[in-house]
Formats: C-alpha cells, sequence, structure tokens
C-alpha cells in the first residue's frame, strides 16, 4: 500500500512549529512596525542640548513671576493671568500634550477675551488623565508648564516653577 506525504500526520506534526514560529514572528514584526512609541528618539544628545536651551525660558517666567490659573469648564480650558511682568492681552501659545500619546497634542494661539481670559475649547474626544499644559507668549522669550490632570475642577496654578 502506497501512502502519500501530505497524508502522514508525523509530517504535519513535524513542520506544524516551524510555521507557528514564522507566522508569529512576521506579525509580531508587522505590530512593532505599525505602533512604533512615540517617546524614542534619534539624537539623544541634540535633544538634551535643547532642554538645557528651553531652561532659559523658565528662568524667565520666574524672573517676571509669571503665573496663570486655569479651569475647566464648559468644554473650555479658561487661563487667566495671576500674577507677574506680562503684556496686557498679548497672544499666548497654549499647548496640551498628552504624557505619552503625541498624536492627541493640541495647540492653540489664544487671544484674550474681554475680560483678559484665554478660552481654549477643548476637543470633545480629548482623553482624560495626565497632560502637560503649557503657556508662552507669541514671541517666546518665557515659558510657563505645569502637569495637570483632565477633567479637573478645581483651579490649577500655572507656574514657572519645574517640579
Amino acid at each position: 500500500m502506497k501512502s502519500y506525504w501530505y497524508k502522514e500526520p508525523w509530517f504535519w506534526f513535524v513542520i506544524f512549529f516551524p510555521t507557528v514560529s514564522v507566522i508569529a514572528g512576521v506579525s509580531t514584526f508587522t505590530i512593532f512596525q505599525n505602533h512604533q512609541p512615540d517617546m524614542v528618539s534619534e539624537d539623544y544628545y541634540k535633544d538634551g542640548k535643547k532642554i538645557n536651551q528651553d531652561l532659559t525660558k523658565y528662568h524667565e517666567a520666574l524672573a517676571r513671576n509669571i503665573t496663570f490659573e486655569l479651569k475647566f469648564e464648559n468644554g473650555n480650558a479658561v487661563i487667566s493671568s495671576a500674577t507677574g511682568d506680562i503684556t496686557e492681552n498679548e497672544a499666548l501659545q497654549v499647548s496640551f500634550f498628552h504624557v505619552t500619546l503625541a498624536k492627541h497634542d493640541i495647540s492653540v494661539l489664544a487671544t484674550a477675551s474681554g475680560d483678559g481670559s484665554y478660552r481654549v475649547e477643548m476637543p470633545k474626544d480629548m482623553l482624560k488623565g495626565k497632560w502637560r499644559v503649557r503657556v508662552e507668549p507669541f514671541d517666546n522669550v518665557w515659558r510657563v508648564q505645569e502637569y495637570v490632570q483632565y477633567p479637573n475642577t478645581s483651579i490649577i496654578k500655572l507656574d514657572g516653577e519645574q517640579d
């Protein structure tokens, strides 16, 4: 009696594990290529130099005693000037950075409303959790930044101090 190779159970048993390994490896590689992390940097040295340059903006905000108050209400982030040497009704660059997902970051050039506050409309699908809020003037002389929890009902103080 003649038996064909593809009808032998031992052939399929032996070929099964290498085939599963190849499929798992290709799947893992494909998933990694399509979902690379945002926090990995190509050039750590240049990034470190940029961080040191950016610290001068924080020191400038501290020297001017610049602080803001942030409150989330009715789908808006309301930022009002609390103290400091800033130009009245100057346009501000307001940015919200998600701590891990860069594709959800928001950056808006906000202008002052009649009462001197700045309003930034928050997206309806904004993720809940930890965000970094950064406020800068239009000319980028100083910078104020703070980590906040969204949503939040209390008034949050934004200052130049680095935690």
